[in-house]
């Protein structure tokens, strides 16, 4: 990481007025290079009672969450007692499916096993008449309670057990089914001998030195659901809730680091783990532009651990509020989608960066990228320039500028060798990574592509107010070849290039 060229002080500053304008409750952390560069408390610990967190706080986080029984998995993986490969049959024989699905395809959300709760305990008050008639926020609490309540694999067994599979196993990635979690679960008690939260304890918290981190659920904030997008709405505690801790922020920190440092299992049991799927998934975590993102929540309390294990990068946000949303133009927002925004323009810098085809891998991080409104009249915005070129894919080519695995250019070329016509159709690189070298190195490789693909010289037309293109085109070796009253046309030899 170029620390030098990273303002942390003004990262804090953007993050502290982000919580601000959301309102929102519960920590943030950011982690560099195995230090601490902002750690706040926002909001509230109890909304209702006007009670403010504090760096005391403490917060649920569900040992069912994603991240956490991926690391189980991965763990037992990576320590040869269970096999990707293995089938479900191995372990939990009972079920009449089970030799057709695979613990890969379990982790993987792959299975094709129903839900037992959004397609059994959820029909089931759907068709209740006194549920339909509850006030809003008191039927949503009657839900998300049943959601946490506990439930034994024979249980989920009575409402799934003889339905046939959704889908072939592995015709589908992330279909997620709460019934998989449930699975994953088992598999881990009865290999390990233990339950899941005593494992979770012994191989995962206690290695990390985690020892504000236990059994139990009386946390001292209080957790509020969100419904209708902006309303909150209180939650209790189910009791008993048997597969959620208590911790601290300080302890997320630790475990951030020990994600960081890929310590809890091998070099090569973390490559297993964060290994991605086309849509951006691993084991254990899914890639958010270019970051690792494990989460995890129950009831109100959400977690997000971001971390990049190459540049030991990492930041938190743990809260007991679930996040309240506005639509904004195109797209909805909330305080995570902000604040996530605002970390990767502050310490996104040139250290890695490659140009890699359009894919299915990139295309969503692709199609966010934008420019800024002073462009906006130079320069088409991503799906729109995507949709240009894929309308021609013969002929027009698409390449995503990748720093790591973060999206943050666009380029289009026009390759035509049968008319041996080239050009440099759409150059954008997104507002928040400009003046930062990234378009010099997106355009250098595009000449580099254009001139293997057989171009000699190559033209493009700028517009003459848009100084900030002129200066770049002018720096890799464009000359004017002709000056009309908006704009301007450009070339570049390119067998004279240095």
């Amino acid at each position: 990481m170029r620390e030098k060229t990273i303002d942390f002080d003004r990262l804090s500053q953007r993050i502290d007025e982000i919580a601000e304008r959301w309102d929102t409750s519960g920590g943030v952390v950011v982690l560099a290079d195995d230090r601490v560069m902002h750690k706040r408390t926002y909001g509230f610990a109890d909304r209702e009672k006007d009670l403010r967190t504090s760096e005391d706080s403490t917060y649920l986080i569900s040992a069912r969450s994603r991240m956490l029984l991926g690391l189980c998995m991965m763990q037992m993986v990576d320590r040869k007692r269970v096999s990707l490969r293995d089938t479900l049959d191995r372990y939990v024989p009972e079920y009449r499916h089970a030799a057709r699905i695979t613990i890969k395809q379990l982790l993987s959300n792959s299975t094709g096993i129903p839900d037992y709760f959004y397609s059994g305990r959820m029909l089931e008050l759907s068709q209740s008449q006194q549920h339909q008639t509850l006030p809003d926020d008191e039927r949503y609490r009657v839900e998300r309670c049943a959601y946490e309540s506990p439930i034994t694999l024979a249980e989920v067994l009575s409402i799934i057990g003889e339905a046939p599979l959704m889908f072939e196993p592995g015709s589908r990635n992330n279909d997620w089914s709460a019934s998989n979690t449930v699975f994953l679960k088992e598999i881990i008690e009865r290999v390990s001998g233990s339950s899941l939260v005593d494992y979770q304890l012994k191989h995962i918290f206690n290695p990390l030195g985690m020892d504000q981190t236990v059994a139990g659920s009386d946390a001292t904030t209080v957790s509020y659901g969100c419904i209708k997008e902006t309303v909150l709405v209180r939650l209790p505690v189910v009791q008993p809730m048997d597969h959620v801790f208590k911790t601290t922020i300080d302890d997320l920190v630790t475990l951030m680091r020990g994600l960081v440092n890929r310590r809890l299992m091998s070099r090569r049991g973390w490559d297993r783990a964060l290994s991605y799927d086309a849509e951006g998934m691993s084991f254990v975590a899914e890639d958010a532009n270019g970051i690792a993102c494990g989460e995890g929540n129950s009831l109100g309390y959400e977690f997000n651990l971001y971390f990049d294990q190459d540049s030991k990068m990492g930041y938190i946000h743990m809260t007991n509020e679930l996040q309240t949303m506005k639509r904004i133009g195109d797209e909805w927002l909330y305080f995570r989608k902000e604040m996530r925004r605002a970390i990767e323009e502050e310490t996104t810098y040139p250290r890695c960066t490659t140009l890699r085809p359009y894919s299915q891998q990139n295309a969503w991080n692709a199609m966010a990228l934008s420019v800024n409104d002073a462009q906006q009249s130079f320069v088409l915005d991503a799906k729109s320039s995507l949709c240009y070129a894929l309308a021609k894919p013969r002929v027009r080519k698409s390449y995503v500028l990748m720093e790591g695995r973060r999206a943050v250019g666009l380029l289009v070329l026009l390759i035509d060798k049968k008319k041996s016509d080239y050009c440099l159709d759409i150059v954008l690189v997104d507002k928040k990574y400009q003046n930062r070298g990234f378009g010099r190195i997106m355009l250098s490789k595009g000449l580099e592509i254009l001139k293997r693909s057989g171009a000699r010289k190559i033209e493009i037309g700028v517009n003459r107010f848009n100084l900030a293109a002129q200066k770049l085109y002018f720096s890799l070796g464009f000359e004017r070849a002709a000056v009309y009253e908006e704009g301007m046309w450009l070339r570049i030899d390119l067998d004279k290039r240095a």
